[in-house]
């Protein structure tokens, strides 16, 4: 299944045109005439105001009104963008080159809406694809799974700053030292935050420590050359901790869990875990 790009020049800007789709796709379309869209970036998903919408269709402020457009479509909604722009922006594609078309995968969350996946890029006049990351977990970094995500802007920042990133190893390798005397074993989780510089070094900006809800929800990673992500932090001396939010937050977004420890035996799809002895390994390796 792809996304084609419809129409070219300035007069209304680009459209795209769902081609190939599947029939449980066009049968859910067709059933609810217009379906909102969550874009599945290097980071993990993100909200859009964009949507998709059967051909009989198409959505005009918040109303879904008769059309005859004869595509199925994904329509910019109150965004100021295309889906087209988007995938740009999140992807850090270039934008001196029309795009033509847009390989994708497409499933469905539980309230029934689309998780659209970019997979491939098609450039109008070149005849190779371009493949688009598709990383697992990719704010995870812990004993059980280090994503490439993370890997990679580890080594940038080594490339770029040697000096700062051993800065940073320095003070992780120092807390987990300081909390693994017999002194420590009672400190508060929150001492985690004295780790907030070293991990801005890192491209994790952690943001305000509330007492409600999520312990820091207005962080936001910004690795490589992808635009930063929002993304709520909750902070655990051990991950296991956790269960308590999984079972009482029913509607969870996504989230990253930053412990001491992982020993979470298994985090819903929606939990990435960034532990700090792993992260010592790793920089000790």
């Amino acid at each position: 299944m792809h996304l084609h790009q419809g129409k070219l020049g300035d007069s209304g800007g680009p459209q795209y045109w769902l081609q190939d789709i599947p029939n449980h796709v066009s049968g859910h379309l067709q059933r609810v005439k217009a379906c909102p869209v969550i874009l599945q970036t290097p980071y993990g998903p993100v909200e859009t105001p964009f949507v998709a919408v059967d051909p009989n269709h198409k959505l005009i402020g918040d109303k879904i009104v008769k059309a005859n457009a004869q595509h199925y479509r994904i329509q910019k909604g109150q965004s100021k963008v295309s889906i087209g722009q988007a995938i740009r922006r999140w992807f850090a594609l270039r934008d001196d080159v029309e795009l033509e078309q847009i390989e994708i995968d497409i499933s469905f969350d539980k309230q029934s809406r689309f998780i659209l996946v970019p997979l491939q890029i098609k450039w109008r006049n070149v005849s190779r694809l371009q493949n688009l990351p598709q990383i697992s977990a990719p704010l995870s970094f812990n004993s059980k799974h280090q994503s490439e995500l993370w890997k990679s802007q580890i080594e940038r920042c080594r490339k770029i700053s040697p000096d700062a990133l051993d800065w940073t190893a320095d003070q992780f390798k120092r807390f987990v030292h300081q909390r693994s005397q017999p002194r420590a074993k009672g400190a508060d989780e929150r001492d985690l935050l004295r780790l907030a510089g070293a991990f801005d070094r890192l491209g994790l900006k952690v943001g305000p420590y509330l007492k409600t809800g999520y312990d820091c929800p207005e962080s936001l990673f910004t690795f490589l050359d992808f635009p930063a992500y929002p993304c709520p932090l909750e902070i655990k001396t051990r991950s296991d901790g956790f269960k308590y939010q999984v079972k009482n937050y029913l509607k969870l977004p996504r989230v990253v869990v930053l412990c001491l420890h992982h020993d979470l035996p298994h985090p819903p799809q929606h939990v990435d875990v960034v532990e700090v002895a792993a992260l010592v390994k790793y920089f000790s390796a």
